[in-house]
């Protein structure tokens, strides 16, 4: 055989090797089917123990607002703890909440209004009482919210973060974060309960964008990933993630909405009780949306930062609050800009984005 044909010969067999790399190279790793929409036939018997969470708090929060009603008109009985939500609630707040069920109790029956006391603290044997509408403790808390909202974090979020930490093997998991955070499988924007409602709220409702949406397509996507197989573990890994974050950033942008609320409100109020208990209100969700993430094992913001809001708003933990100092110092509703600010650098939030969380829905 010449020396040409050798060449040619070898060509070829360099050709061979090409295109048999070129084959190696494909992309032949499985990919994961995303649908567009959440789809569980099983979702109801998926999600039990999650339901009887949420209609447990419904019903200790609507004892709560009934006792708020009847404050200074009737006599108002113990309220209950509900077991199944005690059960999942961190056992920091667990012992806080009992502690202001019995408080708020006690607000409810003491024969005075809120008493405020100025510059000074509050009378010994003062238990508060209504301001306006808004049942106040004797500091001004509005327990109530305390209760309630921080659960939120405290019982809901700290529920999630078990579901994730357990057995992912099958889907139904997916269907129990849904259940938690207050949705269904349609994710309908107006049947949402729970902490549901403020991802809703911080989101846009005419162009689908925000925590809500976030956490619609981040479930959507961990549970695809589930029913896919172990290849997608990764996937599912990062989209259980972008839930808790989703979640997380909706419940400290609400934080936001509530300072800014709370600021609006106290500079109008004037000397109107209605006025002011409705602004000591927003100002108790703040309170109990912070809060209600401190001690938590999964989260962006640390506990450290949620003391220093908590500090700034005269609600540290393990202290006496002085909650009512907001109704006699407007200096502090400059700290109330300091806290929007925190937070604001702790997720990132632009300038625009904070704009949009003194809304509700933006559009």
């Amino acid at each position: 055989m010449n020396s040409k044909n050798w060449l040619f010969l070898i060509m070829m067999a360099l050709v061979i090797v090409s295109c048999s790399d070129d084959d190696d190279d494909d992309d032949s790793s499985p990919q994961l089917n995303i649908p567009s929409e959440y789809v569980s036939p099983a979702f109801e018997a998926n999600v039990t123990a999650e339901s009887i969470v949420i209609d447990e708090l419904s019903t200790m929060t609507s004892a709560a607002n009934d006792a708020e009603s009847n404050a200074q008109s009737s006599t108002v009985a113990p309220i209950t703890y509900p077991g199944t939500l005690s059960g999942v609630t961190l056992p920091s707040y667990r012992a806080l909440v009992e502690d202001w069920l019995v408080e708020l109790v006690k607000s409810a029956n003491d024969d005075d209004g809120f008493q405020n006391p100025g510059s000074g603290t509050p009378a010994m044997g003062e238990e508060g009482g209504l301001l306006g509408t808004r049942l106040l403790d004797e500091n001004g808390l509005e327990l109530e919210q305390m209760v309630q909202k921080g659960s939120f974090g405290a019982a809901l979020y700290n529920h999630a973060l078990d579901v994730i930490n357990g057995d992912l093997g099958n889907s139904a998991a997916i269907d129990k974060l849904v259940k938690i955070h207050g949705t269904g499988p349609a994710f309908d924007p107006t049947a949402t309960t729970a902490a549901a409602t403020y991802s809703r709220r911080r989101s846009n409702q005419t162009t689908q964008t925000g925590p809500f949406y976030d956490i619609r397509t981040a479930l959507i996507t961990a549970k695809a990933a589930i029913e896919g197989g172990s290849d997608f573990d990764s996937q599912r890994d990062q989209a259980l993630a972008n839930y808790l974050l989703a979640w997380e950033e909706s419940n400290f942008a609400t934080v936001i909405y509530y300072c800014n609320a709370t600021k609006v409100q106290l500079q109008a109020a004037g000397s109107d009780d209605e006025a002011l208990g409705n602004a000591m209100h927003a100002y108790a969700e703040g309170v109990g949306f912070a809060h209600g993430f401190k001690g938590l094992a999964t989260k962006k913001i640390s506990d450290a930062q949620i003391d220093a809001i908590l500090a700034l708003l005269k609600a540290p933990e393990g202290q006496v609050p002085q909650s009512y100092q907001f109704l006699n110092d407007a200096s502090l509703l400059s700290d109330l800009d300091d806290i929007i600010t925190q937070i604001k650098d702790i997720y990132g939030f632009t300038d625009a984005e904070v704009s949009t969380f003194f809304v509700n829905d933006p559009q």
